[in-house]
């Protein structure tokens, strides 16, 4: 049997690590190749880190931020940015770039929360199978 896909999150401190917590308490369960980096906000990780990631053997990254609600002013716009500038260099280097995702996930999103590992996970596979 294949190892599932190994998927990286980035949560905020401020909300989207809290939803992880909230999974745990209700005993939840995702995948064991799922790990978690908690930072005050993902912005603070240049574009070559994700590449770095994917180059490591990390199947698919999930950014998970505080969206329009983040503490720290103008970093969710920056972020944004950053992302679509990652997309770019990932199609220059044939990643696909449904393995990077930005999401916004609340301290209480507990099933958003599972359902985005879900997704990422599902979609890896069908690429995996093409």
């Amino acid at each position: 049997m294949a190892n599932p896909p190994k998927i990286l999150l980035l949560t905020t401190i401020a909300s989207s690590y809290t939803g992880a917590n909230t999974v745990g308490q209700a005993r939840e369960q995702y995948s064991p190749n799922t790990y978690i980096i908690r930072v005050p906000d993902p912005v603070m990780f240049p574009e070559n880190f994700y590449l770095r990631c994917f180059q490591k053997g990390i199947d698919g990254i999930i950014i998970m931020s505080s969206g329009s609600d983040c503490p720290y002013e103008g970093a969710y716009a920056r972020l944004s940015g950053r992302v679509a500038r990652v997309y770019k260099l990932m199609k220059e280097k044939s990643i696909p770039i449904h393995k990077l995702k930005l999401t916004t996930i609340c301290t209480v999103c507990k099933h958003p929360f599972l359902k985005e590992i879900s997704d990422m996970q599902a979609a890896i596979a069908k690429e995996k199978l093409a």
